[in-house]
């Protein structure tokens, strides 16, 4: 009997020594840092050994469990490349090891590497946080800041990331499990006997919750995305509640603030893409409500706002709301719709005048909410490089100088500013800023004409993922509850902050809680935490970085002709069959489902010699018409072209 008890206390101390990095059971071994999500195979792959900042270590990859090294390598002043590390497994898992120096050999958790690991794995806790944190319907009936997510305010952009999110990558988001029931919901809501956990500012909450199961119309279909369900359930809380007051301490009034009204943009642009779940009146009572307050509220106006390191006042949030009205109301053919394109000029050129981007508080220091300046900037640039001010491509690579010269460390980390103590924003928790900068990163890196500017970028892009995920001083993720919807992480943020109260994130799954601030770095893990609290604008900041992800990694490869049609190559973070939509001469026409081989999505466009066979009918064409396919909607569509 005792014999069985020591092998058995064998086994399981074997076995942690193969799962457990050497760090964990050894403080003399090298620590090794590591994104314990995993890596996309053609992204930068990197990690840190903060126990070698000087110098450099040998390294070597093994599988999890395994000693044959697959991979090796060399650090350089504490950074580990893997790059060319490209396996063929995706389902397999793989451990850094570290060894050189003064220390023991470390090794890292075990992580994943495979194609578009990061965005498929974000893609259903991202999800999920935004079903479970919303107010009255969500996992707590509780409405603390009475917005339509819990802790949410007029900047907590909910709608417009989730609005990113989908015309990033619509079918990964339609192929999701719809699992909120609308009907469920108003049952629920509106029985004599429900009640709401009291919370702060929320005395309009419940009533406004009722008026939005009677007053406006419900979804078209039942099987809504949950991801647009969200979308319905935010537009239609704030038609029935639009003045908020954010429960942090502002000095602003209960109000209906720009930011608010700036969300219903993003629904408006994206409702010719998603009409088939929202009804004409839904969508008109929303229009109506926007035109109705735009300039009153001040978005036609230059916003020469710069606000503090809360993340309130982000320079150049309205100038991607107005673009997108400036195509709502071309669409729609209002007489006013010069007028945004105009606001959006003027913001642009203020930006480009005024904004130091060597001034941390312009961006950095705007925390969660940086990437509103960005993804104003860019997509301006992308989609109206004509009528753009003189000078925002300069600004632009400005923003991009600063970047690369601050992410010169062992962690690929932006800091704050250009000294050594300064490397996370001062005071808050700024999870949501790592969570965000991805975006920017790779909105800029689209748009910069250096190669070796644009490699960096999506370098220090990456390496924002690793950080949020587990490489930073603490080797841990974001997460202090990561078994509540995150996949294979060996540890998350240790501390949590108090349960039940609040807005009771520590319930939802995909909730990020926590990351270092500048009291560990460059490698300080004993150092003080930082506010160790979830916000709905962190997990709103990650959701853009996913969509940027989803974006940046929608790759458009080849259209050529053969003798069964015109045969076509894509990839794009899409599990199964895509849907390409087709044009002819700018007109859409039909679909074509490509099927997954490897990394690379296949198909034919069958054809004849004057025509195309689309969904069982033939559509006419003759040499010299233009053919497009396409994937993603509206901005964030990518396209080939071929001239038949």
């Amino acid at each position: 009997m005792i014999q069985k008890l020591r092998s058995a206390v064998l086994a399981v101390s074997t076995l942690l020594s193969a799962v457990l990095p050497a760090d964990a059971q050894d403080s003399a071994a090298h620590r090794v840092c590591v994104n314990q999500t995993g890596y996309n195979t053609g992204a930068p792959k990197r990690f840190t050994v903060p126990t070698a900042l000087q110098g450099g270590v040998d390294f070597y990859i093994t599988r999890a469990g395994d000693n044959k090294p697959l991979y090796k390598g060399k650090t350089r002043q504490g950074t580990g490349d893997f790059t060319g590390f490209r396996p063929a497994g995706p389902q397999a898992s793989y451990v850094v090891h570290v060894k050189g120096g003064h220390l023991r050999e470390g090794r890292s958790y075990p992580f994943r590497i495979a194609p578009f690991l990061i965005e498929k794995e974000g893609l259903a806790p991202s999800v999920w946080f935004m079903n479970d944190s919303r107010s009255v319907t969500g996992v707590h009936h509780s409405a603390y800041g009475g917005c339509p997510w819990r802790d949410g305010t007029y900047y907590s952009y909910e709608v417009p990331s989730m609005i990113w999110m989908y015309l990033s990558n619509p079918a990964a988001y339609n192929a999701m499990p719809a699992t909120i029931s609308y009907d469920s919901l108003k049952a629920m809501v509106m029985a004599p006997g429900f009640r709401l956990v009291p919370g702060l500012l929320d005395s309009t909450v419940l009533s406004s919750a009722r008026k939005y199961f009677t007053e406006v119309d419900k979804p078209l279909r039942n099987d809504i995305p949950d991801l647009l369900m969200n979308v319905h359930w935010g537009i239609g809380y704030y038609l029935m509640n639009p003045e908020t007051q954010d429960p942090s301490g502002d000095s602003l009034p209960r109000q209906l603030h720009p930011q608010t009204l700036a969300q219903f943009a993003f629904f408006l642009y994206a409702y010719p893409y998603i009409d088939q779940w929202f009804s004409r009146k839904f969508y008109q009572q929303a229009l109506q409500f926007t035109r109705d307050h735009w300039a009153r509220v001040g978005l036609l106006d230059i916003r020469r706002e710069v606000g503090t390191s809360k993340g309130r006042h982000a320079p150049g949030f309205s100038v991607l709301p107005n673009l997108l009205m400036y195509e709502v109301a071309r669409r729609e053919r209002l007489p006013d719709t010069a007028a945004y394109l105009q606001a959006a000029h003027r913001q642009v050129a203020w930006m480009i005048a005024s904004l130091n981007m060597e001034d941390p508080i312009v961006t950095k220091g705007q925390r969660m909410s940086e990437h509103m300046l960005m993804s104003g900037m860019a997509v301006y640039l992308l989609r109206y490089k004509d009528q753009a001010p003189a000078g925002l491509q300069q600004k632009i690579a400005q923003w991009a100088d600063v970047v690369v010269r601050r992410s010169d460390n062992a962690w690929d980390f932006r800091k704050y500013d250009d000294k050594d103590t300064s490397w996370t924003v001062p005071v808050y928790n700024e999870v949501g800023n790592v969570a965000g900068f991805p975006a920017s990163a790779l909105l800029a890196a689209s748009t910069v004409k250096d190669a070796a500017k644009k490699q960096r970028l999506e370098q220090v892009a990456y390496a924002h993922f690793d950080n949020l995920y587990g490489r930073n001083p603490l080797n841990v993720h974001a997460a202090h509850h990561p078994e509540k919807g995150f996949r294979g992480i060996s540890k998350g943020y240790p501390k949590g902050y108090f349960d039940d109260v609040t807005a009771r994130l520590e319930l939802c799954r995909g909730s990020l809680s926590c990351l270092p601030g500048s009291e560990m770095y460059p490698f300080n893990p004993q150092g003080k935490d930082r506010h160790l609290e979830g916000w709905i604008a962190h997990n709103t900041a990650w959701n853009m970085s996913l969509a940027v992800l989803n974006w940046y990694d929608n790759h458009p490869v080849s259209i050529t002709r053969s003798k069964a049609g015109l045969e076509v190559l894509w990839q794009a973070p899409v599990t199964g069959t895509l849907p390409l939509t087709v044009f002819v001469n700018g007109e859409r026409r039909g679909e074509i489902l490509l099927k997954e081989h490897d990394t690379v999505f296949t198909g034919i466009l069958k054809t004849t010699p004057s025509s195309l066979l689309l969904d069982h009918e033939k559509v006419v064409i003759k040499k010299g018409d233009r053919i497009d396919v396409a994937y993603g909607d509206g901005f964030l569509e990518k396209k080939m072209t071929l001239i038949y």
